[in-house]
């Protein structure tokens, strides 16, 4: 066993089930993938075959449903009770047994749909992140509900998997018997803790009984709801100590699927490193707590969980986001390149994408989404090797020079500044941007391990590249957009990358201008050193570029902050040194003063630039990418520098 990591590797049984080791995938539902047809399909099964070849000892899949859910027209799940169903269920065990992981499955503690409405706790209560308010939930839909999951349960121990993740945590209708926050019964599963405990255990009873406790039976749970009112951290492990001799492992997850607490659910960039892990480490140090104790949320590393379970802070650790940046992080940690990891930047692009949009995206790992066809869309060596040369450094340029270079292509990378990392650079002066931080030193160190011949302080034109290349990659970025208003210059403001680096000369009162996630961050970053920020936005609402759940972190963070305020729907009129005029919402003009006004307006591409490349030269291959296309996000330029070195 590798010394180093001599905790987390080993080996341990649970309830009769050997694990190889203390890693388990963390599970997610793959919303993107489905199309109604209510199992997993092709896509969905090799994203969790894949994630078996991790070498995590336990799988979890997301997740499997009792009854038809509610429908918000978001969210998906699988069932059991159709007979061909269960042939690609037993497929998914199948595939992922075959890399040497066990295979288990996420129960969702979410009500069917009833001719009443959506169904929970107590009246009122919401599913989840659904604008839709629930109806209580009667005895007798609460016997079926538990008796149609404990057959499902069964008929997944017969499709072949071994463990089951009972997910009651989150405030989701099953999870909301807990707390007396949202438990208003007055029968006997409200009231006092153990009636609150009830229900859940009734649900826990009914599927070991199906199962013929021959299954792993993990419960999540929120250790924490950090909501007044609701579940803190003495009940959290007052509930625990009741569950543990209903199931085999419990999980310390927290928070709330609510726009203000979910940010402790899903822990963006601003939480640091696993933030929850205290939370299972109170569990373990309490003596109270019998069986494994499972951490979860944040976890960036091997390391990090063969911290936490040598330290005792926990038996197992779950995560999944890593993962999903570097299928191959334990790999190889364990063979010593831990430098080689592409690290998570905690953007939460993976989540919204799968859960909001329409395609399973990864902001640094382009190949998610894809791990169907990946192989068949893109040989990893090209047929033919060719002279590359892509011209600028950023995220984008980087990602494509990389892949080019893997490709067996020979690259030379034009940079006209003296360093690498384009629009990521000031991420090295925000504290809550040391992910995105580290993704960006973690491309430089790439570019220089695999002998990229960068040139740094070279202005590239076409005349340069022109005759000495096969391939041109052209990824020379954007600038700030001055808007064509009086005073909208330099004279009179500073960009938002000029005023990380010179925070302290800003004068006390600043505006920004422009709510844009830039912007945002911008006067998060400033608040935070003791300044005071307006926004000025034209929108109703900040940080809309933003995915959601890192938008709605950031707006909760600024909101909660003293030092902030915000005018919005305020029309920019004209700018001064010390001042800036606008329109507000109803169209009368007002003025605000300030030390210091900071641009956060967007960006405008290079666009002429960019084209002069592709017509002054005559090089047959030709690929514009990143922001000198449009204003583009970190997962879009990288997966375009992908890409364009793909095509090659």
């Amino acid at each position: 066993m590798n010394r180093q990591f001599s905790h987390v590797l080993s080996p341990i049984r649970v309830n009769g089930v050997f694990y190889k080791n203390r890693l388990i995938v963390a599970p997610i539902t793959p919303h993107s993938s489905d199309c109604g047809q209510q199992y997993p399909n092709e896509d969905a099964i090799s994203y969790f075959e894949s994630r078996a070849k991790t070498g995590a000892a336990l799988v979890y899949c997301g997740g499997a449903k009792a009854a038809d859910l509610f429908d918000d027209h978001q969210h998906c799940n699988w069932d059991t009770f159709a007979f061909n169903h269960k042939n690609k269920m037993t497929m998914l065990a199948e595939r992922i047994h075959a890399h040497g992981a066990r295979a288990g499955m996420e129960v969702l503690g979410v009500f069917p749909l009833s001719w009443r409405g959506p169904l929970t706790c107590s009246n009122g209560n919401r599913i989840m992140e659904s604008p839709h308010f629930g109806q209580e939930i009667t005895k007798e839909e609460m016997t079926k509900f538990k008796n149609l999951t404990a057959e499902m349960c069964h008929d997944l121990q017969a499709c072949g998997f071994d463990s089951l993740l009972f997910h009651f945590g989150h405030s989701i209708p099953v999870a909301q018997f807990f707390s007396p926050l949202t438990n208003h019964r007055t029968d006997e599963y409200g009231g006092s803790l153990e009636n609150r405990c009830r229900y859940p255990i009734e649900i826990l009873d009914a599927c070991r009984e199906a199962t013929g406790g021959r299954m792993t039976m993990e419960v999540r749970m929120s250790a924490n709801e950090f909501a007044k009112g609701g579940i803190d951290d003495a009940m959290g492990l007052d509930i625990a100590c009741m569950l543990q001799d209903y199931c085999d492992i419990i999980q310390a997850s927290c928070g709330m699927l609510t726009e203000k607490y979910m940010t402790y659910t899903h822990p963006c960039q601003h939480m640091g490193n696993h933030p929850n892990l205290h939370f299972a480490e109170a569990w373990k140090k309490s003596g109270r707590i019998k069986i494994p104790v499972t951490a979860v949320g944040g976890f960036e590393s091997l390391q990090a969980a063969e911290d936490a379970v040598a330290q005792g802070k926990c038996d197992f650790v779950a995560l999944t986001r890593q993962l999903i940046a570097d299928p191959d992080t334990f790999k190889k940690a364990v063979d010593g390149r831990a430098d080689d990891v592409v690290p998570c930047i905690k953007c939460m692009r993976c989540h919204d994408s799968d859960v909001y949009g329409h395609l399973f995206r990864c902001s640094v790992n382009p190949q998610v989404g894809y791990e169907a066809c990946v192989e068949r869309m893109f040989p990893d060596h090209a047929t033919k090797v060719k002279r590359v040369a892509v011209v600028g450094g950023g995220p984008g340029g980087m990602e494509a020079a990389l892949t080019a270079k893997a490709r067996g292509h020979k690259v030379t990378l034009f940079e006209k500044s003296d360093s690498l990392g384009g629009a990521l650079k000031f991420s090295a002066q925000v504290p809550f941007k040391y992910a995105l931080c580290g993704y960006k030193d973690f491309l430089i160190y790439q570019c220089n391990k695999q002998k990229i011949d960068v040139k740094l302080n070279t202005i590239a034109t076409p005349e340069i590249i022109n005759g000495k290349f096969d391939a041109l990659i052209v990824a020379v970025g954007a600038e700030p957009l001055m808007l064509p208003l009086p005073g909208f210059n330099a004279d009179n403001g500073v960009v938002a990358t000029w005023a990380y680096e010179h925070a302290d000369s800003l004068g006390e009162t600043i505006i920004v201008i422009g709510g844009g996630q830039v912007g945002c961050e911008t006067a998060l970053y400033l608040c935070d050193k003791g300044k005071n920020v307006s926004i000025l936005e034209m929108q109703n609402s900040l940080c809309p570029d933003a995915s959601k759940t890192c938008g709605d972190e950031i707006r909760i963070l600024l909101q909660e902050n003293d030092n902030f305020s915000e005018i919005l729907g305020a029309k920019c009129k004209s700018i001064d040194k010390h001042s800036v005029t606008y329109d507000d919402k109803n169209g009368e003009e007002q003025t605000v003063t300030c030390d210091t006004v900071v641009f956060a307006a967007g960006m405008r591409s290079k666009t002429d630039l960019a084209d002069s490349f592709i017509t002054g030269t005559d090089i047959p291959e030709c690929i514009e990418i990143g922001d000198c296309v449009r204003a583009r996000t970190v997962e879009e330029a990288v997966a375009e520098g992908y890409n364009a070195a793909m095509s090659l």
